[in-house]
């Protein structure tokens, strides 16, 4: 009964016994234990990285010390600076960071090796060596405050649901880790967006944020909080192009296209006596929030803190810079912060010859394209050089790389073998698809802030057509040649 985990340890530990007794043989040193954990040794930057943010974010937010706090951010304004205050704290942020991730990947390898092997012993078939890499996965793209019950739920569902109801791997058509996060997310919203990416619980911390602004005497508008650059992103639907260059023109001293209209709104509204470019904060939103027939921007009160910092994400003000945000100095899911950690990953998977780079690729162009439309439409689309259209359509298209997963799924769950086209020509249309469609979902749908997952589990459903269509198409050129 237990002879398939007995030879999944065995074969774990040593080379598998299993040997061809008759033609076709294939003499290969690559097997598919080996192929898996190339890509868990192409995980390992993700992984230093993600026990190193978790474990400083943790120290930071859950201090309840808003001078810790004020120097951490004073720090992230300067490679050097970051690494002298994170050097003060080094013993703390491993300890936070393990005390994280290493129970993730224990429940995560427990929970989904207990399903495994109960199929496989059912079936009476071998464990697959996949889940190797589907359990090392899966708590890369949690956030830090899941709770252990709720991840145990989400590794059930995605192997049972997503994997072994299809036969198991090899025969799954979704990506199984992303089943994982697409269960929960869908189950239990409130743990997978918002406010949960810093520290161990998400109650701590937002008791721990309450104390600091009060010690430091802030009001809910402009105390400390919690959002990801993400969250930044998806700013008010109030917040228009006009009002994000208005605080850029006044505070950055940006140069923008719309500054003829704000300075004669400007003008109308203040007549004359001050100058657009030193404006308090205070007057800067009486002026954004100021009914448009009398010279101001129409701007909501609410809006108006949600444009600010989307104005300080698009510029990359303080620790919102473009280092920061590429090294993975930011709040996010663990394994998805560090821009730099993909690439490294990215480059290991095309150099063994694992990671289909045509896949990488293509996710890129599809994404680079499709807000290279939103942000031209932001400009010729709409009255007055699209000045009123939304704040996010007109947003540099290489941050939409440094925002959220996208970097980590075009690396790691999009060239999924099992789940993504075999036939060249279809990797590029699949990859194409995935860029395409995360870029549309972030831009347009205001209840889901991360497109990446359900773009690349769409993706993953169509695969098998494209290879069909893609396989057609290599016949009939191959016949025309002959």
């Amino acid at each position: 009964m237990f002879k398939p985990l007995l030879n999944a340890i065995d074969s774990f530990f040593a080379s598998v016994p299993t040997q061809t007794r008759r033609a076709p043989h294939i003499r290969d040193a690559v097997d598919v234990k080996r192929w898996m954990i190339l890509v868990v040794i192409a995980l390992f930057p993700c992984i230093l990285v993600a026990i190193w943010n978790a474990g400083i974010q943790s120290v930071v937010y859950s201090s309840g010390d808003y001078k810790l706090m004020d120097a951490y951010l004073e720090a992230s304004k300067s490679w050097g600076g970051y690494w002298s205050f994170a050097s003060m704290h080094a013993s703390a942020i491993l300890y936070e960071g393990l005390s994280i991730f290493l129970p993730l990947v224990f429940i995560s390898y427990a929970v989904g090796g207990f399903w495994e092997a109960l199929f496989a012993i059912l079936r009476k078939h071998e464990i697959a060596e996949g889940f190797l890499v589907s359990g090392i996965l899966y708590p890369l793209i949690l956030p830090p405050t899941i709770p252990y019950w709720m991840a145990a739920a989400g590794i059930s569902a995605g192997i049972v649901i997503g994997k072994e109801l299809f036969g198991g791997t090899g025969m799954n058509i979704l990506n199984p880790a992303l089943t994982c996060r697409c269960f929960l997310y869908f189950a239990f919203p409130a743990y997978m967006t918002g406010e949960v990416w810093a520290g161990k619980n998400l109650w701590t911390v937002k008791t721990s944020l309450l104390k600091m602004n009060q010690a430091a005497g802030l009001s809910p508008i402009d105390g400390y909080s919690q959002p990801s650059a993400l969250s930044l992103f998806h700013a008010s639907s109030d917040v228009k192009r006009i009002h994000i260059d208005a605080i850029a023109l006044n505070d950055f001293h940006e140069p923008v296209l719309t500054g003829d209209l704000i300075q004669s709104q400007f003008q109308k509204w203040n007549g004359g006596v001050n100058s657009l470019g030193s404006l308090s904060d205070e007057l800067l939103q009486k002026f954004s929030t100021a009914p448009i027939d009398a010279g101001g921007l129409g701007l909501s009160s609410d809006g108006f803190l949600s444009a600010q910092q989307f104005a300080q994400l698009k510029y990359g003000v303080g620790h919102l810079s473009d280092w920061n945000l590429f090294l993975g100095n930011k709040l996010g899911s663990l394994g998805e912060v560090s821009v730099l950690a993909c690439l490294l990953g990215a480059l290991f998977l095309i150099f063994v010859g694992i990671g289909s780079w045509r896949t990488m690729l293509a996710v890129i162009f599809g994404a680079l394209f499709t807000s290279l439309l939103f942000q031209l439409g932001s400009h010729l689309i709409g009255p007055m050089g699209g000045a009123w259209n939304p704040a996010n359509f007109d947003f540099p298209i290489y941050k939409h790389f440094l925002l959220g997963g996208l970097a980590f799924g075009l690396v790691f769950m999009a060239t999924d073998p099992v789940s993504s086209p075999a036939m060249n020509s279809a990797k590029w249309i699949y990859g194409f698809l995935i860029g395409m469609l995360t870029i549309i979902i972030r831009m347009i749908n205001p209840a889901y802030p991360e497109g990446v997952m359900l773009a690349i589990l769409f993706a993953n459903v169509f695969s098998p057509l494209l290879d069909i269509y893609a396989a057609k198409a290599y016949r009939k050129r191959r016949w025309r040649v002959i």
